[in-house]
């Protein structure tokens, strides 16, 4: 009872803070304050043979794991002081059954002379007042980074960027290390006359992890991006390429990785639309072992539909293929899924946006085994916000997944659910 009359008279007190604070300040101040519940959950059979050996009768175990079910109070505060709001200042408190959390965030942009200053951070603490603390319960998180950026003309850029972030626990454990990461980036932009926009740069990090020297690396490699707008049509492309060194002998867990994304979105007529999607990355590891395999994986989407005010859908297929370099030990991965995509989005002013994926398929693996086989699927994404009332706002995150096997005690099934109804001054 004590524990939990500190934590209800923290919360209290820091909401008389906040909003003394507000009042004190005036100006440019947003104060929001409500209520949220999150849920993650897990279903998944388990074999005994897996766990026993292959000499016990031949049995599976449900397992339902639920890993957040938790509703929350918040409240949050913004503010800034600039009508050009070249700094903002934003802080959040929240409160659940087990855990106590506050978060605050600065942004700051300001011009000295010819060059464009861009600062932002954050800093993230939370703790356990119910029970015992487990370990990774209790952390403080922050992140920083700075950015100058040089027009060299009406079209040319130069920009440098620093950024950094580190996580401390109160108890170290094999899934929760504290860490220290920092890195730096270097780059150009281009706009174009029609205004797309290509950038280019260069990147470089190192974390470094004080308990165990397995997981420090060092990550460097180049990005690029490519916006082009034309006629009919919308080009979008990302590019990146990475060598990710972990300091260890023989080069174990190091690789180079490749990603290339691309859409292209072509409308026929005022209505009607073609979007085509693709993704493609490798993997590449210096080392052979029992975990890491070289792989591929490329996925394609073709889909078509319409645009009739703030409503657009569209439906097509949706490819994925992935080749794997094969174990000695193990079979390897390598598999090709097909589906049916929808796709659609709801926006109203500043009323309401909706948005719905789904991809209902199969996949077939070039190897089955007693500890994988083919399976349909159903992907299910759904993110909602909506304005009820004047400030009163409720938003809803659903994200779920569904695998149905040839033998149903391989069955599985992940769901997540995340929302919130704020009511904002």
């Amino acid at each position: 009872m004590p524990v939990k009359f500190r934590c209800w008279t923290s919360y209290a007190g820091f909401l008389l803070l906040t909003v003394s604070w507000g009042f004190a300040l005036g100006g440019n101040l947003d104060l929001a304050a409500g209520f949220g519940y999150e849920f993650i959950s897990q279903n998944f059979f388990l074999d005994s043979l897996d766990q026993a050996g292959r000499d016990l009768l031949e049995t599976t175990t449900a397992i339902e794991t639920t890993y957040l079910d938790d509703a929350k109070a918040h409240v949050s505060l913004g503010y800034r002081p600039f009508e050009d709001r070249r700094l903002e200042l934003r802080s959040r408190f929240e409160m659940t059954p087990r855990f106590v959390r506050g978060k605050l965030y600065t942004d700051l942009r300001s011009k000295l002379g010819r060059w464009r200053l861009d600062l932002d951070s954050e800093l993230d603490w939370r703790s356990c007042h119910k029970d015992s603390a487990r370990s990774g319960d209790d952390y403080l998180y922050g992140k920083a980074r700075a950015r100058l950026t040089l027009p060299l003309d009406n079209s040319w850029s130069a920009w440098w960027e620093v950024r950094g972030d580190f996580v401390t626990f109160d108890s170290v454990s094999a899934l929760s290390y504290d860490y220290y990461r920092l890195g730096g980036r270097s780059g150009v932009g281009i706009l174009f006359g029609d205004l797309s926009m290509l950038d280019i740069d260069l990147f470089v990090q190192a974390r470094s992890v004080p308990d165990t020297s397995e997981l420090g690396y060092v990550d460097l490699g180049l990005e690029s991006s490519f916006l082009g707008l034309y006629g009919r049509g919308q080009i979008d492309l990302l590019g990146r390429l990475e060598r990710k060194d972990y300091r260890q002998p023989g080069g174990e867990d190091d690789y180079w990785r490749a990603e290339v994304q691309g859409r292209h979105k072509l409308r026929l007529g005022e209505t009607y639309f073609f979007n085509q999607r693709l993704a493609f990355e490798a993997s590449f590891f210096s080392a052979d072992d029992l975990i890491n395999y070289d792989y591929t994986r490329t996925r394609l989407t073709l889909l078509a539909g319409r645009d009739r005010g703030g409503l657009s859908m569209g439906a097509g297929g949706d490819l994925e293929y992935q080749a794997e370099v094969e174990s000695e030990l193990f079979p390897d991965d390598s598999y090709l899924q097909a589906g049916l995509a929808v796709e659609v989005t709801y926006f109203d002013s500043d009323r309401f946006f909706g948005s719905l994926e789904s991809i209902l398929g199969r996949r077939n693996l070039e190897h089955e085994s007693y500890l994988q086989t083919d399976f349909d699927f159903e992907r299910l994404n759904l993110l909602s916000d909506w304005r009820l009332s004047g400030g009163l706002r409720l938003s809803l995150l659903l994200s779920a997944e569904w695998e149905w096997h040839g033998d149903a005690t391989e069955n599985s099934r992940i769901l997540l659910v995340s929302s919130g109804l704020t009511i904002g001054f």
